[in-house]
């Protein structure tokens, strides 16, 4: 199959079962979708078709850096080293090794990808037992889902790990520190990035707890961002946070970042999950503690990527938020009685605008 076909095949595969999904939960109430029967089957079926289809790929420059790892993996399988060497990410490179010593790169990348889309079907069937479909959509249509699923592997399967570990803090009665912890030390040692959320997992579970602090903090970031970008963006660089997001934001690139400017396309994008979190904590005054977890430890770490938006590349960065975009999103839906007799709807109409947004970011600009 041509690698400019996965893109298309993928996105509206999803459209057509959002919008079949939409329309048999438009007449729901709270109630009925509260009391929903949800069967783990089809759910784990198209979680693990998609996830073998994308992993068997053809290589390409359509799916990024995963002709880089390839690369990486193949000089493995013609020199495997002994132990890894890096203090960081290690990991990964074990299981690149490993790997590399029994199945060709094909097979490595189905691994990697049966990873990434079974820890967050995990992490659906956690925190949505009663809708797992549903909330399983709600990710695969989310703007960056696709794109970590073929490009930034290794971060996709390190941000897919902390939604679990995000599961295993939030859900009262079923929190359990030590799972988390443990998942958040794998996720950091297969991508050093996965430090900021599960750093902001904690701060909301333990010491941020009421959501106007973060949201004054986001809202903070952005002043920060516009009057003093440049210097927090040095001093993230300097701070040593990523490599490679040093590598995106030093002086070489200062041409590029001038064409970039400030992203207000991706802030509104960004803003969505936390202008309803303002409605339903605010105005409605829905008190939710899982909610208010899932809610500040996405709405902190958006802010630090807020303060660097400038830069090239920055949508790197976002994603240590934007992973968990889908379920923040999805949480008041299917969990709170926010909208009654209309929550079916209302539902729908987010599922589909979600979905709508995807369709027109890659008409227009081909992500």
């Amino acid at each position: 199959m041509s690698s400019l076909l996965y893109l298309p095949i993928f996105l509206y595969s999803v459209i057509i079962l959002t919008f079949a999904t939409s329309a048999g939960i438009m007449g729901k109430s709270y109630s009925q979708l509260d009391r929903g029967k949800s069967n783990i089957l089809f759910p784990l079926i198209l979680a693990s078709v998609l996830a073998i289809w994308i992993g068997m790929r053809p290589f390409s420059h359509v799916f990024g850096d995963s002709g880089l790892y390839a690369h990486q993996y193949n000089l493995l399988m013609d020199n495997p080293p002994g132990t890894p060497s890096e203090r960081f990410e290690w990991i990964w490179l074990k299981l690149m090794i490993v790997c590399s010593s029994v199945v060709d790169v094909h097979v490595f990348f189905t691994i990697v990808s049966l990873g990434y889309f079974g820890c967050t079907l995990w992490a659906c069937k956690r925190l949505f037992p009663n809708n797992i479909w549903i909330a399983l959509l709600f990710n695969l249509a989310a703007f960056s889902f696709y794109t970590y699923g073929v490009n930034g592997i290794r971060n996709g399967l390190a941000c897919s790990i902390v939604l679990v570990a995000i599961s295993y803090v939030a859900i009262p009665g079923k929190r359990n520190i030590t799972i988390a912890a443990l998942l958040c030390f794998v996720a950091f040692n297969i991508h050093r990035t996965a430090l900021l959320p599960c750093a902001m997992l904690f701060l909301s579970a333990y010491w941020i707890k009421k959501f106007k602090t973060a949201y004054i903090f986001w809202l903070l970031s952005i002043v920060i961002s516009l009057v003093a970008g440049g210097f927090v963006t040095s001093f993230f660089v300097s701070f040593g946070f990523d490599d490679r997001m040093a590598h995106y934001m030093t002086q070489h690139e200062v041409d590029k970042l001038a064409t970039i400017g400030f992203r207000w396309d991706f802030l509104l994008y960004s803003a969505m999950p936390i202008i309803l979190g303002y409605y339903v904590i605010v105005k409605k005054g829905i008190k939710d503690t899982a909610y208010m977890i899932l809610l500040n430890t996405y709405t902190l770490s958006n802010a630090f990527w807020v303060m660097v938006i400038r830069a090239n590349y920055s949508n790197r960065f976002a994603y240590l938020s934007w992973f968990m975009y889908a379920v923040v999103l999805a949480y008041p839906c299917l969990k709170l009685n926010v909208w009654g007799k209309r929550q079916g709807a209302i539902t729908a109409y987010i599922m589909l605008a979600q979905v709508a947004f995807r369709w027109i970011m890659n008409i227009f600009y081909g992500y």
